[in-house]
């Protein structure tokens, strides 16, 4: 911190100006911490898929095949068992560890199919 103190005039002033000021130091967090790293995160995602519109992305999504469709329904309907799971105070580990290993343990049986890795 020495070295950008020594040769960063631009480093001092903030500082200074965020030394007393408590105002001052939560809009400079903030800015730091949060606006800065989603502008740079928003930036990047359009820099690296300049040619796809908010439009166009949504018609993509809207001709997703039916495997597609019913894996992310499949997914969803899991997670969201998952979460009533802990509302309810339900103790499962080995599901939590399993879903966090990327596999698939849905209490469901009428699904027909199992997604496991």
């Amino acid at each position: 911190m020495s070295w950008i103190w020594e040769k960063s005039p631009l480093w001092r002033k903030i500082v200074r100006g965020t030394r007393t000021n408590r105002v001052a130091m939560g809009a400079f967090s903030l800015t730091t911490m949060f606006a800065l790293p989603v502008a740079a995160g928003v930036a990047v995602m359009r820099w690296t898929t300049p040619d796809v519109s908010d439009d166009d992305a949504v018609a993509l999504r809207k001709r997703v095949s039916m495997d597609a469709r019913r894996l992310r329904a499949n997914n969803n309907d899991d997670l969201n068992e998952m979460l009533d799971e802990v509302k309810r105070g339900v103790k499962n580990e080995e599901r939590w560890r399993a879903a966090l290993d990327g596999r698939t343990t849905s209490a469901r049986t009428s699904s027909g199919t199992s997604l496991r890795r």
